[in-house]
């Protein structure tokens, strides 16, 4: 699979006090709080708020972020009015975000190939509607444990069945009848389903569920899908709407809600708000985009991905998962943590969360000397709320318009700072106005999302530049990546010295020893070493030998070279370089290792059928002429 860059070429959007990109943008830019008291046409707050947080079955919170005069017209969509009762407000947003998407893009006019468009949104708690379908068939219930109260029973026949009369015409007047499509109208699955069948799209349509992080997935999944050839284009985005009272106080037990604001990364956080909003991205592979004229407003270079593991809790935050998924991202571009001057982060203002991330943050940028306030740090959040499975989606949204309109976006409600980790010695900064976007170098951006179950994605991207940007995310060596080879003019009769990489390999009894012996090596072997030299004759010999119990190899190509690994190695040793060595170094090409833990063999198999897939060799035929 190649890792061509994805261009996103159109953007739908809707979120509270914004019916579109440009007044979400307009929102984010001006730092305007969407969060408000529950609405009464939602749910009647009497009913279910108490301001005491161990009332039970109640919510202490009754804020949230709110898309408010939403309308939708069906005959637009060839719909019936009366087939449209039965759509969820869920489906026929997503289907709105994705027009605007597709009249963004200009694919509402120009043609393209539907057989080989995928749609693929994340939602994770479904229609709100559905628990109000549900609702009218647990009446049979409710009715069963009305007359088996004492006060019911006692009523005549008669008397008892007014009162359920009068109870069914309640529920008729409040929730829509059910039929025949009542349940393709709620259902989560069918949020990508309803907008393939309204577009006429014909490739693969899926929902994914992956909690709060659900969006990213869809959009891994999209990224993937492009670069394997499975699809040419995407509709890739996220859908929630689920602000019912049920969930306002499942989270509340949680003690997950605030019930005054969205302080994120601020000393006052105390929950996260709940919001709703869904955003839609169209996606093409980077060339395909230029080939086709279309608008670019960014790139995605690389999404990262992982898991928990056991963790603390299947709720709680952990700090190794997501600095995983951030060095899983870093693997894939040629460039480094220092190289990005945004970060969109998950920033959901719980206090263990935000200083989760914040600490995980900290340690990515430790690494490297960088000026003060280079990184600004934001989360969409603290103006909306929490959009759940929709959230990553719209915080790429924000990302990709930041990178477009040349704007660092800033995050509101920081006053003071969470004191939980300390950020004064760090290149980070939480950005609480907007600013221009001044660099001399690519504009750089990167995203995080994570969910509950332990589920971490993180996406980085960078503006487009026309007729600048390169069409893949390794496909130049960065002078900051000395694992990527040098440019040497070929010798005829030694076509392969251009590969001169070479693997040295150091072990010893303990990790102390081994920096000595390397320390060692490198006074009284290597720096004797004149430029050029063969690094072979060394290199073999070393990844022969017998390993002892701790050992590196280190990828070189040079005798400079090594020797500045070395005193990497040397200056970055801790007790668990070997277990946890930083993000540097395997971008280096530097890997620590201890014997004990090499359980697995390497087996090589030679299946002789010649066995070739598309794009085949294209990394190496892009830096060595041998190859081309």
């Amino acid at each position: 699979m190649n890792n061509e860059k994805i261009a996103i070429i159109g953007i739908g959007i809707i979120a509270p006090d914004a019916s579109n990109k440009d007044e979400f943008w307009q929102n984010v830019k001006t730092g305007k709080s969407s969060i408000s008291e529950v609405p009464k046409d939602r749910w009647d707050t009497k009913l279910y708020y108490d301001a005491d947080k161990t009332a039970i079955d109640k919510t202490y919170s009754k804020i949230g972020g709110f898309i408010k005069d939403f309308e939708f017209d069906p005959i637009k969509y060839r719909i019936p009015p009366q087939s449209a009762k039965q759509i969820s407000r869920l489906q026929k947003m997503t289907v709105e975000a994705s027009r605007m998407a597709f009249e963004d893009s200009g694919y509402d006019k120009k043609p393209f190939d539907r057989t080989k468009t995928a749609v693929s949104i994340g939602n994770a708690m479904g229609a709100m509607r559905k628990e109000m379908t549900d609702f009218r068939v647990y009446k049979y219930h409710s009715e069963d444990l009305l007359k088996k109260t004492k006060g019911f029973s006692a009523l005549s026949k008669a008397e008892q069945n007014k009162i359920l009369s009068q109870y069914e015409e309640l529920l008729d007047e409040g929730i829509v009848s059910i039929n025949e499509d009542t349940m393709p109208g709620e259902l989560s699955n069918v949020t990508a389903g309803r907008v393939s069948n309204i577009f006429d799209l014909n490739g693969p349509n899926m929902t994914f569920d992956a909690a709060c992080a659900s969006s990213l997935a869809a959009l891994d999944y999209a990224v993937l899908g492009l670069r394997a050839g499975k699809f040419d284009m995407a509709v890739c985005g996220g859908a929630d709407e689920m602000m019912s009272p049920p969930a306002y106080v499942k989270f509340c037990k949680i003690g997950a809600l605030s019930e005054d604001g969205s302080w994120v990364f601020d000393e006052r956080a105390n929950g996260f708000v709940m919001g709703e909003a869904i955003a839609v991205y169209i996606l093409k592979r980077y060339t395909d985009a230029i080939r086709d004229n279309d608008k670019i407003y960014a790139l995605i270079n690389a999404v990262g991905t992982s898991s928990d593991g056991k963790g603390k809790g299947i709720t709680a935050p952990n700090p190794s998962g997501q600095k995983l998924a951030i060095k899983n991202t870093f693997d894939q571009v040629d460039y480094l943590p220092c190289d990005i001057q945004l970060i969109e982060a998950h920033g959901t203002a719980t206090k263990a969360g935000d200083a989760s991330e914040l600490k995980v943050l900290k340690e990515l940028f430790a690494e490297f000397s960088m000026p003060k306030n280079s990184v600004s740090l934001g989360s969409i959040k603290s103006q909306i709320g929490h959009t759940k499975a929709a959230a990553g989606a719209v915080s790429m949204v924000k990302t990709i318009l930041a990178l477009h309109n040349k704007i660092l976006p800033p995050s509101i409600n920081f006053k003071n700072p969470n004191k939980t980790v300390d950020l004064t010695d760090s290149p980070i900064r939480v950005i609480t106005k907007a600013e221009e976007w001044k660099t001399d170098k690519i504009r750089r951006a990167n995203v995080s999302s994570f969910g509950f179950g332990g589920t971490n994605f993180h996406v980085a991207l960078e503006e487009y530049r026309p007729g600048k940007s390169a069409a893949f995310t390794k496909e130049s060596a960065s002078e900051k990546l000395s694992i990527m080879p040098v440019e040497v003019k070929e010798d005829a009769a030694t076509p392969f010295s251009v590969l001169q990489g070479e693997a040295v390999t150091f072990s010893a009894p303990t990790g102390l020893a081994l920096v000595n012996q390397m320390q060692s090596l490198k006074d009284s072997t290597i720096s004797k070493w004149g430029e050029p030299h063969p690094i072979a004759p060394f290199a073999i010999p070393s990844n022969e030998r017998e390993k002892e119990g701790y050992g590196i190899s280190i990828v070189s190509k040079s005798s400079a070279d090594l020797q500045s690994k070395i005193d990497l190695f040397a200056k970055s040793f801790r007790d668990d370089v070997f277990t946890n060595p930083p993000l540097t170094f395997k971008l280096k090409g530097m890997y620590p290792f201890k014997k004990a833990e090499l359980k697995t063999k390497i087996g090589f198999l030679f299946p002789g059928q010649g066995s070739q897939y598309v794009d085949m060799m294209r990394d190496l035929a892009a830096k060595y002429k041998v190859v081309q």
